[in-house]
């Protein structure tokens, strides 16, 4: 029991700036929804059960992953054997205390942005569509992107590829996620990487989110019925193309309007354009896999980011300048959790070297 008590205690102090942006965001979160008489629809334990659910087939995965290095590279006479004692260790071990701990942590994190998200439009109502629309267009020449996409992407089995990608999204989010605070050995980029996971949620899909509140093409209509709306032929297509191909995406869309219209408060509701959350994950993907010497990995990365930022717009979730602004914001975000990392590390380096002289000079 002592040594999982020293386990816990080094990780809080590891991953020290992590576990204070959580704390700080459920804290805040909490308070401004209780400012606006909101708290009864705050929770912070929405995502636990899922979370315990998608954890297992995930771990699996990378078990299995594993199992197929260990007989490709190390070929021990009894696999399965070794492999089992491996896990027993890295159970008991300090990397997987750690683990659980920012887990956990996380699953708190996304159900208090969760609730907050689904609370936007009742405390900041959505405003910000028919702006944001118009500067799209006056972006692109004059015309909505998704016209200039819909010769290229504007065939049912394309739309149905893109949109089982975007359905992906979560997925691969979670494996990038468990990697990087169950298994990466580069502790640099490990830290910068659940930094930026943690201040994105925060900035791009909070404050950002909860400024410039909007709603995106899908419900363009709904919320604006008295303006033109100039999504419905991106619509009509989708429509028309989920009769040949069904999309997952027109399924959510709905599952949120629902949602929205009840005032209910689940996993993954809440209805919010700007900026686009599904492109800053998928920048950061792309960070973490660019700082690996793996080209598949990085051509992996590039590849999913390309997909996910246009479907965002394809599939009409966002307006395009919602995935630029994610790209902006997720890189200066990378940028500072980089130098964020690399003074708290030297910070605590240094602590440690003055604690050090102080008892070999108390011994002396």
């Amino acid at each position: 029991m002592d040594k999982f008590v020293k386990y816990i205690r080094k990780s809080f102090i590891a991953d020290r700036i992590f576990f204070l942006c959580v704390l700080v965001y459920v804290a805040g979160t909490f308070g401004f929804v209780h400012y606006h008489g909101l708290s009864d629809r705050f929770s912070i334990f929405m995502y636990m059960k899922l979370a315990i659910i998608q954890f297992m087939p995930v771990s699996m995965l990378f078990y299995a992953c594993y199992i197929f290095y260990v007989m490709i590279k190390v070929r021990p006479k009894k696999l399965f054997s070794y492999t089992l004692e491996k896990l027993k260790e890295w159970l008991t071990s300090y990397v997987f205390v750690r683990g659980i701990l920012i887990y956990i942590a996380i699953c708190v994190f996304l159900s208090a942005m969760t609730s907050f998200k689904s609370l936007i439009p009742e405390i900041n109502p959505f405003s910000w569509d028919p702006a944001l629309a118009n500067f799209d267009q006056l972006l692109h020449g004059g015309r909505a992107p998704w016209q200039i996409l819909q010769p290229l992407l504007g065939h049912p089995v394309i739309s149905h590829i893109i949109d089982a990608v975007y359905g992906f999204w979560f997925i691969i989010m979670l494996t990038f996620v468990i990697w990087f605070i169950f298994i990466s050995k580069n502790e640099l980029l490990r830290k910068q990487f659940i930094s930026t996971y943690v201040l994105s949620w925060t900035i791009n899909g909070t404050i950002l989110a909860l400024f410039f509140s909007s709603t995106g093409p899908a419900f363009f209509s709904n919320i604006y019925p008295e303006i033109n709306n100039p999504y419905q032929g991106l619509m009509t297509y989708l429509n028309t193309a989920n009769m040949s191909y069904p999309l997952l995406a027109l399924e959510a869309q709905k599952h949120l309007w629902d949602w929205y219209q009840v005032a209910e408060v689940g996993t993954a509701s809440g209805i919010s354009s700007m900026p686009s959350m599904h492109v800053s994950i998928a920048c950061l993907v792309v960070f973490a896999c660019w700082r690996t010497h793996y080209v598949a990995l990085k051509l992996f990365g590039g590849v999913f980011f390309l997909v996910i930022l246009l479907g965002s717009v394809h599939l009409g979730w966002h307006y395009a300048i919602d995935g630029y602004l994610s790209i902006i914001s997720t890189t200066l975000i990378w940028k500072f959790s980089a130098y964020l990392v690399s003074a708290s590390d030297c910070q605590h380096n240094e602590l440690r070297g003055k604690h050090r002289d102080l008892v070999l000079a108390k011994d002396g």
